[in-house]
């Protein structure tokens, strides 16, 4: 995991201005820096970076690598690159380094730009073909690797945070309100429906894409990986057994670390199954940390104290407060060059401060498992309206009261019949809140991006999740979130076969016994406490706003009101009720984050 950073077009940049943006690299990799600077034609190629070194971690894997004609600087890592590296030996390739970074330079000489879909890992790199004098930017197929372009008519900026960028001198645009009103009144969900960020003049390369460049101008992204909807005839024991096998391997990948491995342990399924295959099945000594919430129908300490005592794992409690909330929060803006989308990536960014200091460089979470194996209670309901209509169907709606049913908060997601009789209602996940348009200095506008990737109802709503409503963005604020602290996070679930398999399985095998995640909960059957397993209430770090934002502190108050751009979104009158202390903010938590979120990003970066 490192930083990267690039220019290619006809105007050199300064060395100044290239050691600035090493050094507000530093974060992302404090290990070691590099730079190159060459003639490309007429135009000048800049590459840069800083190395967090994980996997070989000696200087001859330092960055820009140079070999075979070609200069890399990559961010993420390859976590198939043993098995890589033994096909390339045996087709005549030697190496030097016992890392992931020549393998790709490798591959690349090997197979072209195919090579790039053979890799299963995390990764942003830019490689310079000395032969055939072109650059090749690739994304990774989720996107957890960031990468961010700006073109300004002559040549291509691209880096790891926006912040690279603005030190290479580009003009970053004006805050894009258009993006602001849709993170505001539609919440973290609508912000990548269009392919845009918080900065008019900067967009994100696109996951699961590549470029070849042989010219500035020459750049347009094509498409090499998205996973789709493909469902295949299978028994449940057949889809118990393919979970099993394909989860195994993802999690031995990612736990490839010439150094300890942390993991974040919630009272939930996704960690635990995570952490008890990684003790149990590959003898891991589990070192994790856990972030608590005292408040009732948050606090997950007794499920949690279970799961350390199952593990017998080396644990770290970290317990939520509000004393420097807004400093905090000031800070990690700061480190997302945006809002911050949630509580929980709140809490994210404070747990990877407590794993940084307990001297950890690699982390493993559970980030996808929801959206492949089909966690979140609305989910339940799109099954359930596949059934419309049949003898099964009431059958399964009392499985579902007497289960999931029970523990959901969402007035809008109480019937059980709601998507049988509205396919199309989305109120649930597109509005911040119910009451939205009595905040809104005008009406808010309908949000209607939902993309057509599958006819299953269900798989299409978990398709949008994955592809561009949730993951990217837990994703990218994760990244910035884990690489402020000079931590590698890894997503032990997004591995695309473990991916593409959970999406050739039948739907109605991800839900059994009026739970979800049927597969999961089988593939960790033995290895977690049945008490976390069997559960059927969603839990995972998150938090009350009223435990975070004191609005009994005028300071805080005044803070949060000063006049910026966010009240030509918001009714100043509005968010004013919202901040008295006796004002109650039931259904209210996620909205007042992001509006104080948002009104410190104004304040601080614009």
């Amino acid at each position: 995991m490192c930083g990267i950073a690039g220019y290619f077009g006809p105007d050199a940049i300064s060395p100044d201005r290239l050691q600035a943006t090493l050094t507000a690299m530093h974060h992302r990799g404090p290990d070691g820096s590099g730079q190159a600077s060459l003639a490309v034609g007429d135009n000048h190629l800049h590459l840069l970076h800083t190395r967090l070194a994980i996997i070989d971690p000696e200087a001859r894997s330092d960055q820009p690598f140079d070999a075979d004609d070609c200069l890399l600087v990559f961010n993420g890592e390859i976590y198939n690159f043993v098995e890589l590296r033994e096909e390339l030996a045996q087709l005549g390739h030697q190496f030097e380094t016992t890392g992931d970074t020549e393998v790709i330079i490798k591959a690349y000489r090997a197979w072209g730009l195919d090579c790039i879909s053979r890799f299963e890992g995390m990764f942003a790199f830019a490689i310079f073909d000395r032969q055939e004098h072109c650059l090749i930017l690739a994304r990774d197929g989720f996107g957890e690797k960031p990468l961010f372009i700006h073109q300004d008519g002559r040549g291509l900026y691209f880096a790891s945070e926006i912040k690279l960028l603005r030190q290479m001198g580009v003009q970053a645009g004006d805050i894009n309100q258009d993006r602001m009103e849709r993170f505001l009144i539609h919440g973290y969900r609508a912000l990548n429906g269009r392919a845009d960020s918080f900065y008019e003049n900067i967009t994100p390369f696109p996951p699961g894409h590549h470029a070849r460049l042989s010219s500035p101008a020459d750049y347009q992204p094509r498409s090499y990986w998205q996973l789709t909807h493909d469902p295949q005839p299978m028994n449940w024991m057949e889809a118990v057994e393919g979970t099993k096998h394909h989860l195994k391997n993802a999690i031995k990948l990612r736990l490839r670390a010439d150094t300890n491995v942390a993991i974040t342990l919630s009272g939930g399924i996704d960690s635990n199954v995570l952490a008890a295959i990684a003790a149990h099945e590959f003898d891991q000594t589990i070192h994790s940390f856990s972030m608590l919430e005292a408040e009732i129908g948050y606090n997950e300490e007794p499920l949690i104290n279970r799961a350390v005592e199952a593990l017998q794992c080396d644990h770290h409690i970290m317990r939520v407060h509000g004393h420097d909330f807004m400093d905090r929060l000031a800070r990690i803006v700061h480190q997302q060059d945006a809002p911050v989308p949630t509580i929980a990536m709140y809490l994210d960014a404070w747990l990877a401060e407590s794993v940084s200091e307990a001297g950890y460089k690699v982390a493993l979470n559970g980030m996808g498992s929801d959206e492949l194996f089909s966690g979140y209670y609305d989910h339940y309901l799109y099954y359930l309206a596949g059934f419309d209509g049949t003898p099964a169907y009431e059958e399964k709606v009392s499985e579902w009261r007497a289960s999931m049913g029970q523990w959901i908060r969402n007035p809008l997601l109480k019937d059980p019949h709601r998507f049988s009789r509205e396919p199309g209602f989305r109120d649930h996940l597109y509005l911040s809140m119910p009451d939205i348009g009595e905040f809104t200095c005008r009406p808010p506008g309908a949000y209607g991006l939902e993309r057509d990737y599958s006819r299953d109802l269900l798989r299409n709503r978990m398709l949008n999740e994955l592809h561009h409503e949730a993951v990217p963005v837990y994703l990218l604020a994760g990244d910035h979130n884990w690489m402020a602290q000079s931590v590698e996070s890894r997503s032990a679930y997004l591995d695309r076969d473990l991916a593409r398999f959970l999406y050739s399985v039948p739907s109605e095998l991800l839900f059994r016994d009026g739970r979800a995640k049927a597969l999961l909960r089988e593939a960790g059957r033995g290895l977690v406490p049945p008490e976390i397993l069997d559960m059927s209430r969603k839990v995972g770090f998150n938090a009350r706003i009223t435990s975070l934002l004191y609005r009994d502190n005028p300071d805080v108050v005044e803070r949060l009101m000063s006049d910026t751009p966010v009240f030509d979104i918001l009714r100043r009158d509005r968010i004013e009720q919202l901040m008295k202390p006796d004002t109650p903010l039931e259904g209210y938590d996620n909205f007042l984050f992001a509006f104080a979120s948002a009104q410190l990003f104004y304040l601080n970066e614009a």
